[in-house]
């Protein structure tokens, strides 16, 4: 892409006559308004260097740019060029490709040249016509027409409007109704009421941390708001527990236990599933085309992978870890619903578990709740 730039300036700079900076304000007011700035740089043997620059990043960035590189394109064109003049057709035409190897592949830069030449004793127009095609959708096109010892150069530079349409109708060529995507979901569990009233829950180590995998679905063309989201997502909740309670299976019963002698650093009971959802949602953009306001809700259903017990506590001034896997009498399926809300990309969830924590008459009653952020990857 740089060097076809370059040779865009070289181009206006072939057939440009007597073009100097836009006066006005300084340069770099002018460079951050919405107006192009031409600067003319004018070398010691004569030659003049034009460059047209829309903002000052683009001065900026000029230093990025090799002059040799520009020179060595810029010689392959002038020898095509020579080839075609010294041609005995009286009608020219001739395409030179920059970047081949990527042009082949339909993403790099072609530079297309068309010389038209009629008899001078008819009296008409000689012209020639240098069109630059930038990825197929960019051009500019420069006409240089010559009658009798007058030179007449015409710039026809797209206009913002003409930029946007194209860059429109390449999304439109692009758009895919459905992709897919990865984000992850960092938040916290906590019991329903029923289930705080029998033990406390520590907010900080109880943590939820789920990895999705996301099928996204646009539902009524590329500019409805409509979406359907399913997937799966690989969850993994902690609840860890305060005040000296562990978690006791007695005769195929699972029980919250107190243990009053003991002084837990940690207890806590931690299982994993795989989820599938279905939730419809509303995303909106914003006028500058970054995401907007979102808002969405739908059903899940999973199955729990494995769970486990973990006691951390002192003992005879040693530090001892007790894990356990089991099932703990722990839901195998389980359902409930999930809710997501945002702006700007940052994304609040929450999910709820409408069946028991525990299988019916094996545990302590309680369903479980989920909250926190939704990160995008």
């Amino acid at each position: 892409m740089k060097r076809i730039l370059l040779l865009v300036m070289a181009i206006f700079m072939a057939a440009a006559t007597g073009v100097s900076a836009k006066g006005g304000n300084t340069l770099k007011e002018r460079l951050n308004s919405a107006e192009q700035d031409t600067i003319v740089v004018k070398m010691a043997n004569g030659a003049t260097m034009i460059l047209h620059l829309q903002n000052i990043q683009q001065l900026q960035a000029f230093q990025n740019y090799s002059l040799d590189s520009l020179m060595r394109e810029l010689n392959k064109y002038v020898e095509r060029v020579d080839q075609m003049e010294n041609s005995n057709q009286e009608s020219k035409e001739m395409t030179v490709t920059f970047n081949k190897s990527e042009a082949e592949g339909g993403k790099g830069e072609q530079v297309t040249i068309t010389v038209q030449e009629e008899d001078p004793k008819t009296g008409k127009v000689n012209k020639e016509t240098h069109e630059v095609i930038i990825n197929k959708n960019f051009k500019i096109k420069v006409d240089v027409e010559e009658d009798g010892g007058n030179t007449r150069v015409n710039v026809d530079v797209p206009t913002k409007a003409e930029r946007d349409s194209v860059k429109q109708a390449k999304a439109v060529e692009n758009y895919k109704s459905t992709h897919f995507g990865f984000d992850m979901d960092l938040g916290f569990n906590t019991f329903t009421e029923q289930g705080r009233s029998m033990v406390d829950l520590r907010p900080w180590g109880s943590r939820y941390v789920s990895l999705n995998l996301r099928l996204k679905s646009q539902v009524g063309g590329r500019k409805s708001p409509f979406h359907l989201v399913s997937g799966l997502e690989f969850a993994f909740n902690n609840y860890m527990f305060d005040d000296n309670i562990m978690v006791q299976e007695v005769d195929n019963v699972t029980y919250f236990v107190h243990q009053p002698d003991m002084n837990y650093e940690k207890s806590k009971l931690t299982h994993s599933s795989i989820n599938l959802p279905l939730m419809a949602t509303l995303e909106f953009d914003r006028e500058n085309g970054k995401d907007g306001f979102k808002i969405g809700a739908g059903p899940f259903v999973g199955y729990r992978l494995g769970s486990h017990t973990k006691l951390k506590y002192e003992e005879n001034g040693k530090t001892e870890k007790d894990k356990t896997r089991d099932s703990f009498n722990l839901s195998d399926f389980q359902y409930g619903i999930e809710g997501v809300i945002g702006y700007g990309g940052i994304d609040l969830f929450a999910k709820y578990n409408m069946n028991d924590l525990f299988k019916d008459n094996r545990g302590p009653q309680t369903n479980v709740v989920s909250f926190g952020f939704r990160l995008f990857y």
